[in-house]
């Protein structure tokens, strides 16, 4: 991937996930042959209370586990969230794209601010977008991509620094997210098992995060900027834009599309105003909330349940206001021609969707993830490490266990109670516990396959090729380590440092106890 003309030629990543599908069928087997099960303790509420679970791997080479196999294929397909999105992002972006819409923004963007800043700020924008994974992932990627080819180079570049920003950056942000509460919720239930007065706020890793959000844009510039680019050489696609817009009709057609933005701006800002009562003020609000953060960001709310539907509305309109003004569009059978075209273009990720969706599928029967989960939660809370060798044994584990179970809030709920007596007696404060956890957690979302999001990276990688035999899982893997090995590095430092130092990691909270 780093330069296709060195790539040798190799099996489609359909295989891989056809191979991690037979593995996955034959350890369970053998797992559970081995009797493989862990006893831990869990959350099962925010209120504190805690049970003993036994979890055993399943085996899917049972009957049982034969049946799943046969019969889920298509749940497991319609159930796996980046199908939908991606279909619904794909229509809009179409005509965004092959209306010049898109093109003519990152040409115009080019040309007044400098190529590494462009590069900060995209990286940037999608560390925050990383608070609603969908629309990153579906929307943000391919945006990178044309961005990279308006600079006249690889458009791969651009989907590695989008795919980097977004994942290794979850844990990170310039504000208050919903996994904030969620996993402020475990960690206060948690800390309480051994101080019943102890509180957590939902800002107590706020000012860690900040700084992390800007240190985790600056190394993926650096690594764009000195390495991928560098190394992936300049764009070799060709241009498929059929229209040669003059400067003038360019100018009046972002000018549409800017009047365009603000008209759909105006409602949507009013219905995120809370207003008491069932209003159109505030209706994209989860109103059952008391904090307006809580009301914004909330699994339940409008806007972030539909937010990959809203951006594609307004991307949609973006597109068609471009080209009525621009004569790139003149009939509505051209929108629909233009989205036709994009989701003809992109086919080939709907079918690593089907193989990725059922991996997943089949890991979450097995228990595993779960199983080992466990485990290296016992290992902390029956260890006698303290100080930074406890971080970094958190740190290492969070990493782990999310290659096999990515997701924080499943994770952190069989962390949290086993490992914060541990923590505590080391007089390492819960929240930063809780930072150490979802740094690490972070980091391995960029490698590992079961990762829901991974297969759309890989999928627009071949989209985005110019030889699509070149396309190989171990290209994927080459263009992304760099950033893998640079994230991972600042993380890392930043905890062991800020921990050395004292510093606070949010508004009166501190590593320390």
């Amino acid at each position: 991937m780093i330069s296709p003309k060195k790539l040798k030629r190799s099996s489609h990543p359909v295989m891989f996930f056809i191979y991690l599908i037979l593995l996955v069928i034959v350890i369970s087997g053998i797992m559970n042959a081995l009797n493989f099960q862990v006893t831990y303790d869990k959350l099962t509420t925010i209120a504190g209370e805690v049970e003993s679970n036994t979890i055993a791997v399943n085996s899917l080479l049972s009957l049982d586990g034969i049946k799943f196999i046969i019969t889920s294929a298509y749940t497991n397909l319609v159930e796996f969230v980046p199908f939908g999105s991606l279909l619904i992002a794909a229509i809009s972006f179409g005509i965004a794209l092959k209306s010049g819409f898109l093109k003519t923004l990152c040409n115009k963007l080019n040309k007044k601010i400098p190529k590494y800043i462009l590069v900060f700020i995209y990286s940037i924008i999608c560390i925050i977008a990383s608070l609603d994974s969908n629309v990153g992932y579906v929307v943000l990627l391919p945006i990178g991509a044309v961005l990279f080819m308006s600079m006249n180079r690889n458009p791969i570049g651009g989907l590695a620094l989008g795919f980097a920003s977004i994942a290794a950056g979850h844990g990170a942000g310039l504000f208050i997210t919903s996994l904030d509460y969620n996993l402020t919720s475990y960690t206060e239930a948690s800390a309480k098992l051994l101080d019943a007065d102890y509180t957590v706020l939902q800002s107590s890793n706020l000012i860690f995060i900040i700084v992390a959000a800007l240190l985790i844009s600056t190394i993926c510039t650096f690594i764009t900027e000195k390495i991928v680019s560098r190394k992936l050489g300049r764009n070799q696609l060709e241009d498929e834009e059929e229209f040669v817009l003059e400067e003038s009709k360019e100018k009046k057609g972002l000018m549409a599309a800017l009047i365009v933005t603000i008209i759909c701006l105006i409602p949507i800002i009013l219905m995120i105003i809370p207003v008491n009562g069932n209003h159109f003020l505030g209706l994209l609000l989860d109103k059952s909330q008391d904090v307006y953060s809580k009301m914004l960001f909330s699994s339940d709310s409008l806007l972030m349940t539909n937010i990959v539907g809203i951006v594609s509305f307004v991307l949609a309109l973006e597109g068609f206001a471009f080209g009525v003004v621009t004569g790139t569009i003149k009939k509505i059978r051209d929108m629909v021609n233009f989205s036709t075209d994009y989701l003809k273009n992109i086919g080939g990720i709907f079918v690593l969707i089907f193989f990725a969706a059922q991996l997943n599928a089949l890991v979450t029967e097995t228990n595993i993830g779960v199983v080992i989960t466990g485990m290296l939660a016992k290992v902390i809370s029956s260890s006698n490490f303290s100080f930074i060798p406890l971080i970094l044994i958190i740190f290492v584990f969070s990493m782990v266990t999310n290659i096999l179970l990515p997701g924080s809030i499943a994770k952190w709920a069989i962390f949290a109670p086993n490992i914060m007596p541990v923590v505590m007696q080391a007089n390492i404060s819960p929240e930063f516990a809780q930072l150490v956890f979802r740094a690490g957690d972070s980091i391995t979302n960029i490698i590992t396959p079961l990762f829901t999001y991974f297969v759309i990276f890989i999928g627009f990688i071949e989209v985005f090729m110019k030889n699509k035999n070149d396309f190989s899982i171990k290209g994927c893997y080459r263009v992304i380590f760099p950033y893998f090995l640079g994230v991972t590095i600042i993380w890392l430092l930043m905890l062991v440092c800020w921990y050395i130092v004292g510093l606070p990691i949010g508004p009166g909270v501190y590593p320390t106890i």
